[in-house]
Formats: structure tokens, C-alpha cells, sequence
């Protein structure tokens, strides 16, 4: 969002200088430096229906920072990336230790992320009003703002343990570790009353997603241990996938972006530039390999477990982020087409169907030119497990499924070296995710109960 500077009205001042050596009536000019400020917008302003764009791009711009923000210390906990930078606090999560509240990263992201929480909360209240009172002259912006709920909804879920549900400065009760699947719950509401609107492949791509990130997270909590099953077979999920990919043209992705203007969070400068121009974090070296010097990247080298030649999706996808034609502002991908046959992958391998699971995997292999899976090489677990890796990298999916699904390492480093140390939480407590961090623990005394998570 850009703000600009208040103006005055020299033709004001100029008429009343007038007034004053004319003897005219000085009070008729009032106060000359009470001037009404054009560009002073009240809160009132936001009733006006005409405004209904206006409040969803603010939205989506709060949204696409801290999604941002929330990327950067997500990723470097994950098998995703090394931290090869100056930041302690990366080097922290690189090394498993993300139960610490204290952590800058985490922190300085939550600013942005409560705040676009209530601004996406705002703006689907005031046009569900808007179109109550048929004064909503687009419904498509409706669409985007439930959207937009369900995307900090699901990125809130998907990174935080537990988050206050506050109002501005108004502090709010946290929803509780074991209680935060209800996010996934009012995203999908708002995602049904997107697809009553619009049933567009984002739409229920989106809702796909939220269901089955919901069933991950029921595999994961309470958090502690590997779940003895990691498959989740959630029939929802899958009829959405099913209903949402004809509608998904080509090579779907559903991005959101940030600009120069709106990059992320306080500490660092957004997921793009910690990652391809400050060079704090860089390709995990199993996918890639990395200029000595500076650590970006040079080539990917990620092999095809079926084929055992170097892998074109890893390519394509670690190109969306790695090298991005700007760097600084890489698209950050919510959703995918691919997602929907890796949805519809797994739920098949979780029913027994291994024709169905190849079908949807082959599909996507198709996407890049990559050679069919026929069963032999990996197995399908291990496939499905590589699958989503690459076709899902640095999209805020990686750490549950290293959770469920028994990575431990955290990824090896330049070293040989695992990156998660032997007393790390995430070496220790299978499923653990960001606790709400110190500065809004210390600013609302609202919230009850320590973490389960420790660090």
C-alpha cells in the first residue's frame, strides 16, 4: 500500500492573505491551519459499497506479507533449504529449534499475520453486508475476500501451534494448541460460500487443500511421536480435487505475490530476498548445487527416484522461487494443480488402489516430460513422499510431512551433516510448529497455558 504525503491548498491560504489586507472579516477564513486534508480517509469511508475493491486489495496485500514473512523461518526449519547466511535465529530453526518464542523470525512475522488475519476477518464482513443490502456491485470481489480469509486462515494453521484471536488492540483469548483445526473449519466455510458463488478451480483447489491440510494435522496432534499410519484418506479432499481439475487450465498455480513495496516482514525483507538476494538461506545441496562462495544457486541437480536422471520438476519448481525473475518477489504458490493429483494420489495409495495412485502420479510426471512410474524403483510410499517434496517445495508443506511421515534429519548440509540436532524440538516433539511468540505473549495478557512445545 502506498501512502502519500498530506497536501495543503495554497488557493486557501492565498484568499484569505487577500481577505486580510482588504480588511475584510478575518473569521471568515476560520483557523488557516485548520485545513481539511484530502487525503485523510476515515474509517467511515469503509461503509461506502464503492469502496468494496479498494478493502479487498488491502486485504490481499496484508495477506501476500505475511505469507511472505511466514515462509522465511518456516522454510529454514525445513529438508527444504540449508541456512548458509549471518542470522543466528535462521541457524536456530535450520538446527530443529523451533519451540523457541523467542526466535526474531517467527516474532516479526506474527505482526504481519494477525494483522492480515483481522483485515481478511473485516473485509468479508463488510461485503457479505455489502450484498445483504444488494449493494455489492461485483460478487467475484466477494469471492476473492473468502479466499483471501481462507488463505491466512490455512497459513496460520499450517506454521503456528496456537494464535489469539484478537481485535486491533483489543487483546483476545489464543484458540488453544489442541483446538487450532477450527481454522481449517471457518476456511472451509468461507470456501463453501465462495463455491456458491463460483465453483472455480481456485476455489475448490483451495478447499481441497484445507481439507487435507486439516487431515494432516489431525495425524500430528496431540504432537510428540511419528503416527503409525501417515496416509490421509479424507474423501472430501479428494472430491474436490476431483471436481476442481477440470477446471484448473494447462498447468494450474494459484500464486499469490508480494511487490518492492510489500515484502514481509520487520526483520528481514520477505521470503524472496532472504532467500536469492541477502542469501541467508539456499537450496537444500540433496536438490541442488550451490556456488561456493556466495551459496546461490548454480544448478539443480535433484535426481528422479524412478528414472535416475536429474529430475525436470525439481527444476521447474525450485525456479519459481531460486530464480525468479525478480528475486526479491518470487510467487508464492498457494495451490496447484499438481496438489490435486497428489491429493488424489495419496488418498488412492491410502485405499489400496495402487493403479489409481500411479494414474494421478503419471499425470503429473507427464506435466514435466518425466517417464511413467510402472512400480519398480521406489516404492510408492517413497514415491508419493518425493512427489510432494519437489511439486510442493517451498510452499509452506514440507515440515508436517517430515513429521508424519519420519524425516528426522532436517536435510544435510554442506558438511554431510543432518541439520536437526539429536535434542532439537523437532527432533523430539513430532509435530511441533511455531509457538505464539514472545512479543505477543508479553503484550496480551490474555493468553493462557505454555507450550507444549518446548524448545
Amino acid at each position: 500500500m502506498t501512502q502519500h504525503r498530506g497536501q495543503t491548498r495554497p488557493t486557501f491560504f492565498a484568499a484569505c492573505a487577500a481577505m486580510v489586507v482588504a480588511a475584510a472579516s478575518v473569521t471568515a477564513c476560520g483557523n488557516i491551519l485548520d485545513v481539511d486534508n484530502p487525503n485523510n480517509v476515515g474509517a467511515e469511508a469503509l461503509n461506502n459499497p464503492t469502496a468494496a475493491a479498494s478493502i479487498v486489495v488491502g486485504a490481499e496485500n496484508s495477506t501476500a506479507r505475511a505469507v511472505s514473512s511466514a515462509l522465511t523461518p518456516y522454510t529454514a526449519a525445513t529438508d527444504e533449504s540449508i541456512w548458509v547466511g549471518s542470522r543466528d535465529a535462521y541457524g536456530q530453526l535450520d538446527n530443529g529449534g523451533i519451540g523457541d518464542p523467542n526466535n526474531e523470525y517467527p516474532d516479526a512475522a506474527f505482526f504481519n499475520v494477525g494483522e492480515a488475519r483481522w483485515l481478511a476477518e473485516q473485509t468479508i464482513a463488510k461485503l457479505e453486508g455489502f450484498q445483504k443490502d444488494g449493494k455489492l456491485s461485483d460478487e467475484q470481489l466477494l469471492v476473492r475476500a473468502y479466499l483471501n480469509g481462507a488463505v491466512i486462515y490455512n497459513t496460520i494453521a499450517d506454521i503456528w501451534d496456537d494464535t489469539p484471536i484478537s481485535d486491533r488492540q483489543t487483546a483476545g483469548k489464543n484458540v488453544g494448541e489442541q483446538n487450532m483445526s477450527v481454522l481449517y473449519d471457518s476456511a472451509t466455510t468461507w470456501l463453501d460460500r465462495a463455491a456458491a458463488i463460483d465453483p472455480s478451480g481456485r476455489v475448490l483447489a483451495m478447499r481441497a487443500r484445507t481439507k487435507f491440510s486439516k487431515a494432516i494435522w489431525q495425524k500430528l496432534n496431540p504432537p510428540g511421536t511419528t503416527p503409525a499410519d501417515p496416509l490421509v484418506n479424507d474423501a472430501g479432499a479428494a472430491e474436490d480435487a476431483t471436481a476442481a481439475l477440470p477446471k484448473m487450465p494447462g498447468d494450474f498455480f494459484y500464486s499469490i505475490e508480494t511487490t518492492n513495496q510489500n515484502v514481509g516482514d520487520g526483520s528481514g525483507g520477505g521470503f524472496g530476498f532472504e532467500f536469492n538476494n541477502r542469501g541467508e538461506l539456499a537450496v537444500s545441496p540433496d536438490l541442488a548445487s550451490l556456488d561456493p562462495d556466495d551459496f546461490h544457486l548454480v544448478a539443480v541437480t535433484a535426481i528422479d527416484p524412478v528414472t535416475g536422471t536429474e529430475d525436470a520438476t525439481a527444476k521447474k519448481m525450485i525456479a519459481i522461487v531460486a530464480q525468479a525473475e525478480d528475486g526479491n518477489n518470487p510467487p508464492m504458490v498457494l495451490t496447484s494443480k499438481r496438489e490435486m493429483y497428489l491429493i488424489l494420489a495419496e488418498v488412492a495409495l491410502a485405499g489400496g488402489d495402487n493403479a489409481g495412485f500411479d494414474a494421478n502420479i503419471n499425470t503429473i510426471r507427464a506435466l514435466d516430460g518425466m517417464p511413467a512410474y510402472t512400480g519398480s524403483g521406489p516404492t510408492r510410499l517413497e514415491l508419493l513422499q518425493y512427489e510432494r517434496r519437489i511439486n510442493l517445495i517451498f510452499q509452506g508443506r514440507r515440515l508436517s510431512d517430515m513429521y508424519r511421515f519420519g524425516v528426522t534429519t532436517g536435510g544435510i548440509g554442506l558438511d554431510g551433516n543432518p541439520r536437526w540436532l539429536p535434542n532439537s524440538t523437532a527432533r523430539k516433539q513430532v509435530g511441533c510448529l511455531f509457538p505464539i511468540p514472545i512479543t505477543e505473549r508479553r503484550a496480551n495478557a490474555e493468553i493462557t497455558g505454555d507450550p507444549v512445545c518446548k524448545p
